[in-house]
């Protein structure tokens, strides 16, 4: 057996609050010295990403996933912490996972996968620079106006007035509204003002959080698929690869039969139904970049 059974673990933020999450780790002989953290996108939970974490243990990899604050596992606010925000996600959450990594392997390398959400915030980590190599799906710049024009009009109306009318009424945002979990009011206020924002994330008096992306100087494949164009548009894509100025940045639109499949969209890339060669690519693309490897050396 080279894995060992899925650990559940607790982490706690900085802030207090502790977040539910799943370490899928490879046999002691298996470890190929790298670590891997699943961020991901907003209102879903980590339990999407199981099967996508358990074959990167396979290959060889220390893999956490886990659940923001205010989200599935993690939905209870706790004792001290303050109410959930999409803010606090970047700015506590995922160092909460970095630094759970960084003490149960401190002599491995950091890696992380990024969907959504979770690939605009890694320059918010305060060791960023320590990040060996990175890939993002379908994470985006996520100001309304990176859409198509046909798609505009719709969004405008969600963050101008559907999401803070729907919070002011009901206090969050049912799942069913954007089709994942329950979100939380400050998790959907922020993600709200961030969308109606040119310069997206931001904090609350308004300053660009982007520009510390600078910070990230390892590789890192951005891809987006040609059939994704509700959530990760390219244009999008392309905007936020332009706040990474300092990665060495490997972009990558991929259309569905360039995969020899019918559809990927959003959400597909982590599906237990990918084929298998797609993620062995992802494994050996993170192994040989963090390791600066110019071979073709599988993880």
């Amino acid at each position: 057996m080279t894995t060992l059974p899925p650990e559940s673990v607790t982490l706690t933020a900085a802030d207090g609050q502790q977040l539910s999450a799943r370490l899928f780790a490879p046999a002691p002989s298996a470890f190929n010295g790298l670590t891997l953290q699943i961020n991901g996108a907003t209102g879903v939970p980590r339990g999407y990403y199981d099967a996508f974490a358990a074959y990167m243990a396979g290959r060889g990899f220390a893999v956490l996933n886990f659940d923001y604050r205010g989200i599935a596992g993690s939905r209870e606010t706790s004792p001290g912490a303050p109410a959930p925000r999409m803010l606090d996600w970047a700015r506590h959450d995922i160092p909460a996972a970095a630094a759970f990594l960084s003490q149960r392997f401190p002599e491995a390398r950091p890696c992380m996968v990024g969907h959504s959400f979770g690939g605009q915030a890694l320059g918010l980590l305060p060791r960023a620079e320590d990040i060996a190599a990175a890939i993002t799906i379908g994470a985006q710049q996520g100001y309304w106006r990176n859409w198509p024009a046909a798609h505009q009009v719709r969004l405008a109306a969600i963050w101008y007035v559907a999401m803070p009318l729907t919070v002011a009424l009901r206090g969050h945002v049912p799942g069913r509204m954007l089709g994942g979990e329950p979100l939380p009011r400050g998790v959907a206020l922020d993600w709200a003002r961030w969308c109606r924002t040119p310069h997206y994330m931001s904090d609350d008096t308004g300053k660009p959080l982007q520009p510390q992306n600078r910070r990230i100087r390892a590789p890192l494949r951005m891809i987006s698929f040609a059939d994704d164009v509700d959530f990760g548009p390219k244009r999008g894509v392309d905007a936020l690869a332009q706040t990474y100025a300092g990665a060495r940045i490997d972009r990558q639109h991929i259309a569905p039969r360039d995969w020899g499949l019918q559809r990927i969209g959003h959400f597909g890339f982590f599906k237990r139904d990918m084929p298998a060669e797609r993620w062995a690519e992802m494994a050996e693309w993170l192994y040989n970049a963090a390791y600066r490897k110019s071979d073709s050396r599988a993880a």
